[in-house]
Order: structure tokens, then C-alpha cells, then sequence
């Protein structure tokens, strides 16, 4: 309920005559009042009888406690009627009298809350219901909006002496915007104390609103607006000489829902207008400077445009417009017909002055919708700033022009909003029908026209006669001029993004204009947080209005909310005109409801919607149907489905629009994006070849080219994008796809001066810094790919692929757990992410947290369970940890997913190979090799077998080949010198390791194995130098010290050597030979229980090595601890009883202890294995051992 605090109040706004509630006992002058049956009329007003009939029946008095007045019969429900009046009527009285035309009385009641909440709360409205069974008039059917001088009468009840009164008048007033009350119909007639709420017809005896003030208040605060502002001082005086009523178009827009919906009350007719914001701070900064340059420009045939001041010579000032705002034409023209020479044209400066434009001084050239002109004057204008850069995808953007909508006056305008990417908003923008004909261009004209010329496209909400406006950056510069109004289907329904003409268009052909020197600038805008903040406030505060409306009003306000990103609100606008079910709309509401719920990524919606637009679109015989407009609801259902990646309906779809609209160029390149998925490039060559051929578009050159790299084609790929580049120079797409196709080619400079100059074109552009930094990666730049990455997370954090290949770059460079964040980021952002899983699971698996590791591939393979890699890699880590069984199934499963999966076949024959099936693996190398005749992993793994098993000349032939394939294939050159070496073909061992570490400079296993070559030679400061190496670059590699320790023992650096040996067990405790070499030095040293210590733990990890027992056994030799050392060589001969060393002594311990018989049985099995084994030195010594025996024997 509106209502006033004091009744007192009201009275105060208006003269002793006001038309507010007066108290009964008040003393008026009769004769002035009692004019019973007769019309006070003014200004030779002549009103029907039957309109004044009607005004009577529909005019009830009001009586209070306090006051009376007069209400308007509004509508019934059964018995029940519906009175309209002015809060300061009622004054929330709980006492209402109403008496009807018939002289009944009734009680009547205030309806509570009969406004939506969104209004403030002093509007001047009340409505009161009362009930009776009386059949009384009502204006429903009657109802319309007020409209300048056109005659009017008002009625109601003098207060003073309850007589019926009607004077009449004209509109002189109506408001675009209302004051804070309500009011916004001014008009002439004498309004009398106590008419308040009484009706307001005009002369075909339609309701167009209630009294509620009259002319010459006492005090002006009643004209101030809800937003705050006050009109001028001349303003408010020239609106006090007339009465102000409130529009019943107001109540109907503002009236609860359940209301109107009980007492079937009409919708409001709404009024074209646009509400000019009210900007403080930095916009209103903004708009100031932008009214200083920019002109409106009026025509003689009533259309009006735009124009931007550019430049100034002397007192000639210089104007850019669009072309099409100063060369009309007729409807029936054709495209080649000349300007209507009968038309004139104004141009208005913000000081207010208008000339004439001289038409001889037009310049326009062909091809280009931009035209320029000039004018003189002494004034001094400002001229705009012109911004000749590339802007990019949701940069700010002010289109500020002279809108002109219904019969208002053209009015200054800024519209915020942000560019748009150009060929989205060119599939969503519809020209009207309207412009198609002021183009004088056919539909397949217009779409080369628009997609070649209007380069720019933006969110800003724009109307008609902003054509030539200019298009500012967020520091005020002109970055383009508005060309086409805002896509629609019949009428004024917006589906789509306002088009305009970069400034770098205009500059690169200012020469044809006859300019030279502008005022420009290529610098990107810089505008600081606090001004971001206030211009992202300013768009999304911009206010879409949600009150009652027909369903055509509901699509637009549905169009604009989608075009301002604001999504489910569009969706909601368009469930209202969806829910009105009018034929002549529903069909345009379902389709933007799909376009709503597409863009905010809800496709299965979309899709529903869409089909709803077809089934409710008017049959092809109505004159409303629109092929143009059926197919292109396919071309969107096309879109989703597309999304949705449902390939299949997509092209269905879309070959249902081109059906219907075949020469619509768009529609191919649509289903270009749909083979292309389907990798059916063949015939998406052919759909985007037909595209090319209607409307050579850049970016469709560069969708060719994709096609073309695709099928390997790089140098028709690469004629594409440079024809592409040709034909748009600042297009960052096509300099970002020739960048891959150059490192396709592995020409990385090329590709990386391609790449960058994407991201200077477009300096957010993720693919491009992504890219970018792949290609960095790859050339072992990892700080430059890492900062490419870090740029594009800082413009996009939600990117998962971002995260996922940064990722990659940490874990080259061993920041495990940097690598690991990220990977585990991406999976946040996107859990179905399958490589981050495989790739945090082969993280997780070279830290040996192999639990981890196992749950990551496990869910690789539940979301694809079709995918061969996460098998692969699960089989990898089961072989890891020896549960080869395991891993072979999930090699087999990864075979079977993909049969010509090379690296599953080699992992399971290497997997064959440990478990010395050797057939099997052997199967699986050749499969390999059959496969990929130069695959070198399967030679080096062949070759690998056949050296297991001795088969060096196989061996060798497979890994020559290896290295032929690939001559730096370093696994190749290992296994050969590993080859060489088994063989002692010392010096082409240390070739192949030679080449190793050329090529793998920083491979310790190398220096280790070529170190051992120099200690076989004997070259042992080469071989030290390389076991040195060898640590520094692995202070964990065990052998390189066993190694070195060697040597050191050699040397008889006997504490050096024991440091090694030392070392290499701190390095691994579990190396059972370390114990044997270090018992050893022990030995030599004379060390015997430290030696024996070494023996005891080399038999414990050695249990069943018959030549650790002997070594213990010297020891207890050497203790002559006789029995435990004779028990130690039994235990030799029981697992080997061809050990000589044992037998040689049992001898040595025979002979000790004087069993001369057994010292000799035994030196003699000695010595004749040491002849069968070739071993001469040691069979010597066994001869000495029985010579000193005979000696003996002989002695004694």
C-alpha cells in the first residue's frame, strides 16, 4: 500500500482549488462546484455525450473519516469490484465509503499490497474492493496510454458539495520518467478539490488514467524522481502550470500478479523509451568527455543517425558516420542504387547548435559502410582520440550515440559492455528485415557484408539511430564506429550483439578519405581497479525492468538480459512470454529460452527449447513464417548438440538448415565444426569449401587450413592461413593454428614468432600461452613455458589442461610436489580429466607410492574404461611390483583396446622376458617390428632378449639397426657397448659408451659402465675419473662405489677403499656383494673378526653361495677354528662340489693340522679342477701345497 504519512501533507502540495481530499466542514465558493449534468470544457474541447456517460458510470465518490475524493470502477471478479484512487484518498482509513453513479453506497476495503514490492513505496495509488450485486460499468476493455494533445476529460466528485464533475483538456506532459509518486500525464484541465482518483478518458472514451494533482501548488517538492535528480528550475516551473495524473498503464505494469490475473485485467501497452543513467564517479567522467565529440545527425525524412568529431583543421571540423546514416534509399531499390538526393541533413553539436551538412562534402567509398563529412564553425569542439588497436574478447566498451525510439526525440546515450568474440555473435545476430531493405542487400549479400566489414562485435544494448556511434574503450578512445542495430525477427525483438567497424579499418584506409592527420593511439587502454570495479558495476547494474508486459516486451527484456550475460534472468524473462502462449511470440520466446539455457551451458534444456520454437513457429503459409529464422533454430540446436557432442544429430540438424536457407554461409562453416569432430575431414572440406565460395571469410580460410594439417596437407594448410592472414592481419586464430602447423614441421621459430604474435594480438589468449609454452617445453626452456603458463592461469585460474601441463614442467624438473599440486588441481577442476589421473598416478608411482599410484590408473580406467593407456600404465605398476600376473592381463586388455598399441606389445614381451618366456616376448618384439618397421624400441627390445640369451649376432644386428633408425638413440648405443663388453671387445664398448654420453651427457650408469672398461684395461685413473663422474651425478649409485673401492684396494688405499665400501652400503644396506668385497679388504688387513662379520651377513643375504662359505672358512682358517672352517668348506661342496677353493682348503687345513693322507686327496681334486677350469695360477699353487705335503711325509 502506498500511502502519506499526514493527510496534511498532500494538501499542502496543491492551491485552496487542489484536486487533494478536502475536509467536509471546508467552505468552498458553490457556485464554482455545482455544475451538475454539464462538461466544463477548455481549449474548444468537444467531448460525446456517451464519453461523458461513460465517465459517470465509471466515477464512484469516496468518503473517510478524514477526507473525500473520487475512484475509477477498475475491473470485477463476480460480485466483487475493483475501485482505483490515490493513496492520499484513503489514507489508510479502515472506513471507506463508496457511493456509485446509481446513488448505492458500499463499504469498501483496501486491498493490501496491491503493488509489487520493487516500487517504491510512495506511489499514489490505492485500490479498493467492494461487492455488490448490481451490474455496474467497467473500463477494461477500454483502456490505452496517453498521448501528447490529444483532448481528454476528468471526472469526479467536488468534495465540498459531492457534485459529479467533468472538465476537460489536453495531454500537454508525458513523462519517460515519473516522479517519485507516480505522475506522469500533464495536462490542461481544471482539476477540483476531491476529484483525485477520479478517470482520465480521451475522446474515443478510453481509460487513460486518475486525477490526483492539480496546477499551482504551493510548494515544488512533489517533482522530484525516485532515482533522486530533480528536474530544472524552468522544467519545474513550467510543470506547475498544469495537472498531473498517474498513467493506469502504470498500475497495470506495477499491479501484483494474483490481482490482475483474478480481476482479468489487461496487460500494459508499453511505450518505447529508454532511461538515461545517472552516472557518478569515472562514468560520469566517461559520458562527459564522449557528449563533447559526438554529433547527432537528423535527416529530413525523419531518421536520424550518429557521428563521431575526428578531426580539425582551422574551423573545419571533420565527421565519421556510418555510410547508410547519410545514403537512404527506397525499399524497392537494389544494392547498386544511388542516395535519395531529396533528403537532408542536421548535424547537432552537444552545445545544442545544428547546421546543415553540406552534401558536397561527403566522402564515402565503395565496400565500406563509413562515410565522412565536415562542417565549419568558430566554436572550439573537441575531437576524439581514435584507437587503432586489436581489443580484446571482453574488453569494456561504451557505444554513446542519439537513440530515437517510437516518437520520443533522439536523446544522448551511453551504453556499456564488453566485446564479444566476432563469429559467435555473428551466427546469434539476425538482421531485421528492415535493415536488409535500407541495405538494399540480399541475405546472402548481407552476411559477406556484415562478416567482412563489421569486424567488431559487442554486448552494449543499442537501438536505432546509434548507427554511426562511437565505440569507446574504457579510457574514453574511439576503438570502432556502430553500424548495425541489434539483431532481430519481426519488430524490435533483439537476438543477437550490435556490430560496428573497427577504427583500424578506417585508419588503414584513411587515405581514401582524403585524411592525414588524426588523433591517434595504439596503446591498450589503462584504467586503474577502483575505475575497473565502477565500470563492471555500471553494466551489471544496468536494470532490465521485470514488471508486467506483454509477451513481445518479455522476449526483448529476455534478449537483452541474455546479451548482458545475465542468463537464468533471461531464461525467467522468457518463461513469462512463453507462459502468455500468443502465437505471434511464443515460437520467438521458446527460441531465446534456448539460446538462454545454452549459454549458460544447460544444452539438454536448450535442446528441448529449441524444438518447442520449431513445433510453435507459424505454418510456411502464414505471412509471420520465416525460412531464414527455421533454419537458423537448426543451425542453434546444431550448436548444442555439438556441445553436447552428440556429432551425429548435430549434422542432422544443420542439414535441415541448410534445407531451408542453402545459401546461408554460416550454416556450412557449422557443419564444418561437426565433420571435423567426427574427423570426417573429406567432407568437412566440401561443407567448408561451399562456405568459402558464398562468403570468403578469413577465419574460415583458417578452418580449411585445419583440415588440411589434419590430413597432412601442410602446404595447403599453410596457403590457408596466410590467405587468411591476408585477408584479416589481426585475426590472433589463424596466426595461433599456423603456429602448429610450423611445429607440425618442427620449424620452431616460425611456429614461436606465430604463437607470439597471437598473444600480442590477443594478450589473453590461453591457447596461444599454452601452446606456447608446449613448444618451450619441448626445447628444455622450462622458465619461459612455466611463466606462458602462469600467464594463462592468471587470466583463465580455471583452466584444468593449464594446470595439467604445467604440471608436466615441474615434474621434468623434479619439483615432484609442485607437479603434483597442479595435476591434482586439474582433476579438481575437471574430475573426468583421464591424462591428469595417468599422470599423477606415474607421479605417485616414481615416489613408489604405489597405493596412490594403483587408485589413479584404477580411475583412468573406470571413466574410460575403453582407453588402453591407463591399462598400460596400471600393468606397468603391477610389474613394479611384481605382480606380473596382474600386469599382464592389463597389457593383454590394452592390446585387445587398441591392437596396433606398440608400447603394449613391447611392455609385455619385456614382461615375457623376466618371466623367461622367451618365445612369448620374442612374439610380441616381432609383432613390434612388424607393425612399425622403424619403430627402434622394438629392435632395442629384440635385441635386448637375444643378448639374454646369448644370441650376440642377432643382438648386435638389432641393435644396429636401432641406431641406424635413430642415430642418437642412446638405449641402443647402451646395449650394444653392454654387448661389447659380455664380449671384451673393449674399445668398441667404450665407443658405443662414448657416443652414449654425447648425447646423454649426464648419464651416471654410462660413466659407471665405461669406468669398469678402463678397469679391465687397467687404465684405472680413467676408470676413476669416470666412477667420480658417475657419483657426482648420482651420490647413490652403489656399484660406482663398490667400484672405485676396487681400484682403491688395488692401489692399496686401503682406507679409501674401505670408505667405498662403506658408503656403498650406507647407499643400500640389502647389496650382498659390498659385504664380500669389504670382508675381503678385512682379510687382507688381517682383520679377521671384522672380516668374519662381512662373511657372516654376505651368507645371510647369499645363503646357497658356495663361495661366501669358503671365504668364512679361510677365516676360521686363519683362527684355526679347524671344525667350523672344515664345516664351511663341506657346506661349499654340498652346493657346488666342483668348487676348487674348497677342496684347496680342506688341503691347507689338512695339511695344518697333519692329515697328511686327507691334505693330499684333497690338494689333488684341487688341482685338477683348477687344470679343467683352466684356472693355471691357482693349479700351481695346488702343486705347491702338495709338494710341501710329500716333503712332509717324506720328512717324517
Amino acid at each position: 500500500m502506498f500511502k502519506y504519512s499526514l493527510a496534511f501533507l498532500s494538501s499542502l502540495l496543491l492551491l485552496s482549488n487542489s484536486v487533494s481530499a478536502l475536509n467536509p466542514l471546508s467552505n468552498l465558493d458553490n457556485n464554482l462546484l455545482n455544475i451538475p449534468n454539464k462538461i466544463t470544457q477548455s481549449n474548444n474541447v468537444d467531448i460525446s455525450k456517451s464519453v461523458y456517460n461513460l465517465s459517470k458510470q465509471i466515477t464512484v465518490e469516496i468518503t473517510t473519516n478524514n477526507n473525500r475524493g473520487s475512484g475509477t470502477l477498475l475491473s470485477k471478479n463476480n460480485n466483487t469490484y475493483l475501485v482505483l484512487t490515490n493513496a492520499h484518498v484513503t489514507d489508510n482509513s479502515n472506513t471507506i465509503t463508496l457511493k456509485t453513479h446509481d446513488g448505492n453506497t458500499h463499504q469498501g476495503t483496501l486491498v493490501n499490497n496491491p503493488i509489487i514490492n520493487t516500487v517504491p513505496d510512495n506511489y499514489d495509488l490505492a485500490i479498493i474492493q467492494f461487492t455488490s450485486e448490481e451490474n455496474y460499468t467497467i473500463p477494461t476493455e477500454s483502456i490505452n496510454i496517453p498521448s501528447k494533445n490529444n483532448p481528454i476529460i476528468s471526472a469526479g466528485y467536488v468534495a465540498e458539495t459531492g457534485e459529479y464533475l467533468v472538465t476537460a483538456g489536453k495531454v500537454t506532459h508525458t513523462l519517460t520518467k515519473s516522479f517519485k509518486e507516480g505522475y506522469s500525464i500533464g495536462y490542461t484541465n481544471n482539476i477540483k478539490q476531491g476529484m483525485s482518483g477520479g478517470p482520465i478518458l480521451n475522446s474515443m472514451g478510453e481509460l487513460i488514467g486518475i486525477n490526483g494533482r492539480s496546477a499551482y501548488p504551493i510548494l515544488n517538492i512533489g517533482y522530484g524522481y525516485p532515482d533522486e535528480t530533480i528536474p530544472t528550475d524552468e522544467q519545474i516551473q513550467e510543470y506547475r502550470q498544469v495537472s498531473w495524473g498517474i498513467p493506469i498503464n502504470t498500475l497495470l505494469t506495477h499491479i501484483q500478479e494474483e490481482i490482475a490475473i483474478a480481476y482479468n485485467l489487461p496487460l500494459p501497452q508499453t511505450l518505447p523509451n529508454i532511461e538515461p543513467n545517472a552516472y557518478t564517479g569515472y562514468m560520469a567522467e566517461l559520458e562527459a568527455k564522449a557528449k563533447q565529440f559526438v554529433v547527432k545527425i537528423d535527416s529530413s525524412s525523419q531518421a536520424n543517425g550518429s557521428g563521431v568529431i575526428i578531426a580539425k583543421e582551422g574551423n573545419i571540423y571533420t565527421v565519421l558516420t556510418t555510410n547508410h546514416v547519410l545514403c537512404e534509399k527506397g525499399w524497392n531499390a537494389i544494392a547498386n542504387d544511388p542516395c535519395i538526393e531529396q533528403y537532408n541533413y542536421t548535424i547537432t553539436t552537444h552545445d545544442g547548435k545544428t547546421r546543415n551538412i553540406d552534401k558536397s562534402t561527403i566522402i564515402r567509398q565503395q565496400g565500406i559502410d563509413l562515410a565522412v563529412f565536415t562542417f565549419e564553425s568558430e566554436e572550439n569542439y573537441a575531437v576524439a582520440e581514435l584507437a587503432d588497436y586489436n581489443p580484446q574478447v571482453d574488453e569494456y566498451v561504451f557505444v554513446v550515440g542519439f537513440p530515437k525510439i517510437g516518437n520520443n526525440e533522439p536523446q544522448f546515450f551511453l551504453s556499456g559492455g564488453e566485446v564479444h568474440e566476432k563469429e559467435q555473435a555473428l551466427i546469434a545476430t539476425l538482421p531485421t528485415r528492415e535493415y536488409l531493405q535500407k541495405q538494399q542487400l540480399s541475405l546472402l549479400e548481407t552476411v559477406s557484408f556484415i562478416t567482412e566489414l563489421y569486424d567488431l562485435a559487442y554486448t552494449s544494448i543499442t537501438y536505432g539511430g546509434m548507427s554511426g556511434a562511437a565505440v569507446l574503450d574504457a579510457q574514453g578512445r574511439v576503438m570502432g564506429i556502430h553500424g548495425v542495430v541489434e539483431g532481430t525477427v519481426g519488430g524490435n525483438r533483439g537476438f543477437g550483439y550490435s556490430l560496428g567497424i573497427p577504427i583500424q579499418t578506417f585508419v588503414a584506409s584513411q587515405d581514401l578519405f582524403n585524411l592525414n592527420s588524426l588523433f591517434l593511439t595504439t596503446t591498450k587502454p589503462k584504467i586503474s581497479q577502483q575505475q575497473r570495479q565502477e565500470i563492471s558495476n555500471t553494466i551489471s547494474d544496468i536494470n532490465i525492468a521485470d514488471t508486467r508486459a506483454t509477451a513481445k516486451v518479455w522476449i526483448e527484456r529476455g534478449a537483452k538480459l541474455w546479451r548482458l550475460g545475465r542468463h537464468e534472468q533471461a531464461v525467467k524473462a522468457y518463461e513469462q512470454s512463453i507462459k502468455q502462449n500468443d502465437p505471434d511470440n511464443v515460437y520467438l520466446a521458446w527460441y531465446g529460452k534456448g539460446l538462454a539455457l545454452a549459454s549458460n551451458q544447460q544444452y539438454q534444456g536448450a535442446i528441448t527449447a529449441f524444438e518447442q520454437a520449431i513445433n510453435t513457429l507459424p505454418s510456411p503459409s502464414n505471412n509471420d513464417y520465416s525460412a531464414w529464422f527455421h533454419s537458423n533454430i537448426f543451425s542453434q540446436q546444431s550448436v548444442v548438440y555439438r556441445y553436447l557432442e552428440e556429432y551425429e544429430k548435430a549434422l542432422t540438424a544443420i542439414d535441415q538448415g541448410i534445407q531451408l536457407s542453402p545459401n546461408n554461409p554460416n550454416y556450412y562453416n557449422e557443419k564444418w565444426k561437426v565433420l571435423y569432430q567426427l574427423n570426417r575431414y573429406d567432407e568437412a572440406l566440401k561443407a567448408i569449401n561451399q562456405g568459402i565460395q558464398l562468403a570468403p571469410r578469413a577465419v574460415w580460410y583458417s578452418h580449411r587450413g585445419l583440415i588440411y594439417n589434419e590430413q597432412e596437407k601442410f602446404d595447403l594448410a599453410l596457403a590457408d592461413f596466410n590467405k587468411a592472414i591476408q585477408l584479416n592481419p589481426n585475426l590472433a586464430t589463424v596466426y595461433y593454428n599456423r603456429g602448429l602447423v610450423y611445429e607440425q614441421q618442427e620449424k620452431f621459430d616460425l611456429a614461436l614468432t606465430d604463437l607470439s604474435k597471437a598473444i600480442e594480438l590477443e594478450p589473453n589468449n590461453i591457447l596461444a600461452y599454452n601452446s606456447r609454452g608446449l613448444l618451450y617445453k619441448k626445447q628444455e626452456k622450462f622458465d619461459l613455458a612455466l611463466a606462458d603458463y602462469n600467464k594463462a592461469i592468471e587470466v583463465n585460474p580455471k583452466l584444468a589442461t593449464v594446470y595439467y601441463n604445467r604440471g608436466l614442467v615441474y615434474e621434468q624438473q623434479e619439483k615432484f610436489d609442485f607437479a603434483l599440486a597442479d595435476f591434482t588441481k586439474a582433476i579438481e577442476l575437471e574430475p573426468n580429466n583421464i591424462l591428469a589421473y595417468n599422470s599423477r598416478g606415474l607421479l605417485y608411482k616414481k615416489q613408489e607410492k604405489f597405493d596412490l599410484a594403483l587408485a589413479d590408473f584404477s580411475k583412468a580406467i573406470q571413466l574410460a574404461p575403453t582407453s588402453p593407456e591407463a591399462y598400460l600404465n596400471r600393468g606397468l605398476l603391477y610389474k613394479k611390483q611384481e605382480q606380473l600376473d596382474l600386469a599382464l592381463t592389463d597389457f593383454t586388455k590394452a592390446i585387445e583396446l587398441e591392437p596396433n598399441n606398440i608400447l603394449a606389445y613391447n611392455s609385455r614381451g619385456l614382461l615375457y622376458k623376466k618371466q623367461e618366456k622367451f618365445d612369448f616376448a620374442l612374439a610380441d618384439f616381432n609383432q613390434v617390428s612388424q607393425l612399425n618397421p622403424n619403430n627402434i624400441l622394438a629392435y632395442n627390445s629384440r635385441g635386448v632378449l637375444y643378448l639374454i640369451q646369448k644370441q650376440f649376432d642377432l643382438a648386435l644386428a638389432d641393435f644396429n639397426q636401432a641406431i641406424q633408425l635413430d642415430p642418437n638413440y642412446a638405449e641402443a648405443y647402451k646395449n650394444r657397448g653392454l654387448l661389447y663388453k659380455k664380449q671384451e671387445q673393449w674399445d668398441l664398448a667404450l665407443a658405443d659408451y662414448n657416443k652414449v654420453l654425447e648425447i646423454e651427457s649426464k648419464s651416471p650408469v654410462i660413466y659407471l659402465n665405461r669406468g669398469i672398461i678402463y678397469s679391465n684395461q687397467q687404465q684405472w685413473d680413467l676408470a676413476l675419473a669416470d666412477f667420480n663422474q658417475a657419483i657426482n651425478l648420482n651420490h647413490l649409485l652403489t656399484d660406482a662405489y663398490l667400484n672405485r673401492g676396487i681400484i682403491h684396494e688395488k692401489q692399496k688405499q686401503f682406507d679409501l677403499a674401505l670408505y667405498d665400501f662403506n658408503t656403498a652400503l650406507e647407499t643400500n644396506p640389502n647389496y650382498s656383494i659390498t659385504y664380500k668385497l669389504r670382508g675381503n679388504l678385512f682379510y687382507k688387513q688381517k682383520k679377521w673378526d671384522l672380516a668374519l662379520a662381512d662373511y657372516n651377513s654376505y651368507i645371510l643375504f647369499e645363503p646357497n653361495n658356495d663361495l661366501a662359505y669358503v671365504r668364512r672358512g679361510l677365516v676360521y682358517f686363519q683362527q684355526k677354528q679347524w671344525d667350523l672352517a672344515l664345516a664351511d668348506y663341506n657346506k661349499a661342496l654340498e652346493i657346488n662340489p666342483n668348487q676348487a677353493e674348497a677342496y684347496m682348503g680342506q688341503g691347507l687345513l689338512y695339511f695344518s693340522t697333519e692329515q697328511l693322507p686327507k691334505a693330499i686327496t684333497n690338494a689333488e681334486k684341487a688341482a685338477k679342477l683348477y687344470s679343467q677350469q683352466g684356472d693355471t695360477m691357482s693349479y700351481q699353487k695346488a702343486q705347491q701345497l702338495l709338494n710341501l705335503i710329500e716333503q712332509k711325509m717324506n720328512t717324517n
